[in-house]
């Protein structure tokens, strides 16, 4: 399922930082847990699992903001009266019905500790469902996909590499990161096994895909920076893999607004 939320901006003129969504996925995860439901404790706490691989299954998108803003430095400030962005959930319909009524008329101080917008959930719009009956689509990242390498560092740590589109090891890192997906939304029950054992491929469409580097927990001791890319890219896989990912989401990172997509 996918949602579309609309804020309305209380006070027109702000400044928003470019880094928000960790600050929007708190405020995601604040409203299903506050639900006092199975599913927000469940998600919160544990999410989705298979051997050693966990996953939330849920991304959402960058803002969409009409083209009334100004940047300034490592802000926007905001002039529209209206801004939005997509939620998307690979969930069963129990789930659904619970986390549309979530939304609204929430409020939302949106941004870090040097800059906030005010915004109110003015409208919930259930999008159309995600249908797949291809095995090759065209999509477009609408927020930054991050893929990464692990590696170990000189003093023994595991650590992530982020890696660039262009590199070699892109692709297979890409698609792992999807059948790993898979698997686990298969063991539980959350969608049908493929039909189809159509090999998967992963083509980059663009010539110089967008380096987005976002800001977690931003001017705290715990900051970190993580790196994803905007994109085309073409994807051959069963229908059941393309519409899982168009839901949970593509690459790491899902439940942080890393990996949304729409359909070119």
């Amino acid at each position: 399922m996918q949602f579309k939320i609309i804020f309305e901006v209380k006070q027109p003129g702000q400044l928003l930082p470019l880094s928000y969504q960790y600050e929007l996925s708190a405020w995601i995860y604040r409203l299903i847990s506050n639900s006092n439901s199975e599913f927000g404790a469940f998600l919160h706490e544990k999410g989705y699992h298979s051997g050693s691989k966990r996953f939330k299954l849920f991304t959402f998108s960058n803002l969409f903001i009409p083209p009334r803003f100004e940047i300034q430095g490592d802000r926007m400030k905001i002039y529209s009266t209206e801004i939005s962005f997509v939620l998307s959930f690979l969930v069963d319909q129990a789930a659904q019905d619970m986390i549309m009524a979530l939304f609204d008329q929430q409020m939302l101080t949106l941004g870090d500790r040097i800059s906030q917008v005010e915004l109110s959930v003015s409208m919930v719009q259930m999008m159309p469902k995600v249908e797949i009956d291809d095995t090759c689509v065209r999509l477009r990242a609408t927020s930054p996909i991050l893929v990464s390498e692990p590696t170990i560092n000189d003093k023994g740590r595991l650590r992530h590499k982020y890696l660039d589109p262009a590199d070699a090891n892109y692709a297979d890192f890409f698609l792992k990161n999807l059948s790993d997906k898979y698997q686990t939304a298969l063991e539980h029950g959350l969608i049908s096994a493929a039909a189809s054992t159509e090999p998967l491929s992963f083509q980059l469409l663009s010539g110089k895909p967008k380096k987005r580097g976002i800001r977690i927990k931003a001017f705290t001791a715990e900051e970190t920076k993580i790196i994803g890319y905007l994109y085309d890219f073409e994807l051959t896989a069963p229908p059941e893999y393309i519409r899982l990912g168009m839901l949970a989401g593509f690459g790491g990172e899902n439940a942080m607004g890393f990996g949304a997509v729409r359909r070119i």
